[in-house]
């Protein structure tokens, strides 16, 4: 008979997210140590697909990050965290008010 075990369901990883949680791992390093960065792509590189795992790296680690790309080729991407606390105290006035 078959053996059942209780496991937690970030603990498993399958299909097509097993290779993406992979790909995501350095990304989610990154945002680990970093508070900003510059992440330069390679000529196999999608920008959508890094953009994504930034993404998905901020979300997993439940951090806001803010990215944009440097030039019209979409080749070096420059992100930084911010703090959830510090936007949330500033009133809504304050952060329109300096644009």
């Amino acid at each position: 008979m078959a053996k059942f075990t209780k496991m937690a369901p970030v603990d498993v990883v399958i299909g097509r997210g097993r290779q993406n949680a992979e790909e995501r791992r350095r990304y989610v390093e990154a945002l680990r140590t970093m508070d900003a960065g510059k992440i330069e792509l390679q000529p196999n590189e999608k920008p959508t697909t890094v953009k994504r795992l930034l993404q998905e790296a901020s979300k997993e680690l439940g951090l806001k990050v803010r990215s944009t790309w440097t030039d019209e080729q979409q080749q070096t991407l420059v992100w930084k965290r911010i703090s959830r606390r510090a936007a949330a105290a500033a009133p809504r006035g304050a952060r329109t008010a300096s644009r």
